[in-house]
């Protein structure tokens, strides 16, 4: 198959962007590879970032706010993709297709079920919702438009989510090596691959909280003034708090045995202010322990417990420790979150290698647009009629194929659309 040029489209938990990336996908040996060419960072308005944030689960909004959000996203997203086209010097005619991810709002995958007074099981259908219509997307570009990833996984009672280790065992399996290719995003996830020469499942799922948390204490703690721990320099500042930390460890995500995936809903906003809550409490009752309630030990604390809870995954959920972690994500670029996370591990063995994704040989996939090419590559699977649930790792009851495709517009010329000229 000839050389396909997909742009993928993805906006993560922390709102803080739109990546676009343009990437070349090929075929070989039934294997897709794939090449990042060109990459950019579309940064949201402050004032729409902040509407999405309020919308977010577990937040109560209206539908009116909804349905304006779903068409402002897609508008956004139209703009990345101008900006991209113009920045690598692209045809619009050269691009296969858009795959966009979407703004996830809200996403309450399946969870075993409780038991009613009566010995009845009680049922909860699982949903997710990502914003940003398609169709408008493709309207405004276009271009096909490949879009609504999870929904699919999800109807089979799959989590739904991760659904990048179709394109982390693409990209990364070794033909000897166990690999673990950790992203820290929001959320922290893990995508088990065994080496190629054994016949072992890949395995992935979400451990816990990444940045979303770090990110949430920092920003109500300064107001809004900071978004982020800037390379982890507050948390090195800072020291454990031991009591907090035993009771964060206590969360009962930690020991929910995979296929699982988290959320806001667990590690956002909610629990950051309840923390950040207790902390004020803590220093009313005694000002003699300010020293032990400031800041920078909460961010101290979250972040060891970041990397304490990808450490103790791999020791209870994966068949083995791996040879190599691939570091992805945000968190890749945190200097404490990544010494801290090497600490962890090396207690669990001694000779594992820790990688940052930017230095593995061959490149080709930037630490920042990684997650924007997965979904390229899951959108060249959906062209192709290839399912890219991996049953091992969301449990679906069966594969199935990912994704809406909304064809382009059949326009006799294209005329380009300010798109932006309402997106405020």
């Amino acid at each position: 198959m000839p050389d396909r040029f997909i742009i993928g489209l993805m906006s993560g938990t922390s709102v803080d962007a739109i990546d676009a990336a343009l990437v070349r996908i090929s075929t070989a040996q039934k294997r897709y590879t794939a090449k990042v060419l060109h990459h950019i960072e579309h940064p949201w308005p402050t004032a729409l970032r902040n509407r999405l944030l309020a919308i977010m689960a577990p937040a109560q909004t209206t539908t009116g706010e909804l349905c304006q959000l779903n068409f402002l996203v897609a508008h956004h997203f139209a703009a990345a993709t101008e900006k991209l086209l113009q920045k690598s010097h692209t045809l619009r005619t050269k691009i296969t297709a858009l795959a966009s991810h979407g703004q996830t709002i809200c996403h309450l995958p399946p969870k075993k079920s409780k038991i009613e007074s009566g010995g009845r099981q009680k049922s909860k259908i699982p949903s997710t919702l990502q914003l940003g219509d398609p169709s408008v997307l493709a309207t405004l570009t276009g271009i096909t438009t490949i879009a609504n990833f999870r929904p699919a996984d999800l109807a089979l009672g799959g989590q739904g989510a991760p659904l990048v280790p179709f394109a982390d065992a693409a990209l990364f399996t070794h033909p000897t090596k166990t690999r673990t290719v950790q992203n820290i995003g929001g959320i922290a996830n893990a995508t088990y691959l065994p080496p190629s020469n054994k016949k072992q499942s890949i395995l992935a799922f979400d451990t816990g909280p990444g940045n979303m948390l770090l990110d949430a204490a920092i920003s109500l703690a300064t107001h809004g003034q900071h978004r982020y721990d800037k390379n982890g320099r507050l948390a090195a500042n800072g020291s454990l708090d031991m009591p907090l930390f035993r009771e964060l460890q206590s969360h009962p995500y930690f020991t929910r045995r995979p296929p699982k995936s988290t959320g806001r809903e667990d590690f956002g906003q909610q629990l950051a202010q309840q923390l950040l809550n207790r902390r004020q409490n803590q220093t009313k009752l005694d000002k003699n322990r300010q020293k032990q309630t400031k800041i920078e030990n909460l961010l101290n604390t979250i972040t060891r417990l970041t990397a304490w809870s990808i450490a103790d995954a791999y020791l209870h959920f994966l068949p083995q420790l791996p040879d190599e972690v691939i570091l992805c994500g945000g968190g890749a670029d945190n200097p404490t979150l990544v010494q801290m996370l090497a600490e962890e591990l090396a207690a669990l063995r001694s000779d594992l290698i820790i990688k940052h994704i930017n230095d593995l040989e061959g490149g080709g996939i930037p630490n920042k647009s990684k997650e924007a090419a997965s979904f390229a590559l899951l959108a060249a699977a959906t062209l192709d009629g290839i399912p890219a649930n991996l049953p091992s790792v969301t449990d679906a009851s069966r594969p199935t194929i990912l994704g809406t495709i909304s064809p382009q517009p059949q326009l006799s010329r294209y005329k380009k659309i300010n798109i932006c000229r309402k997106a405020k």
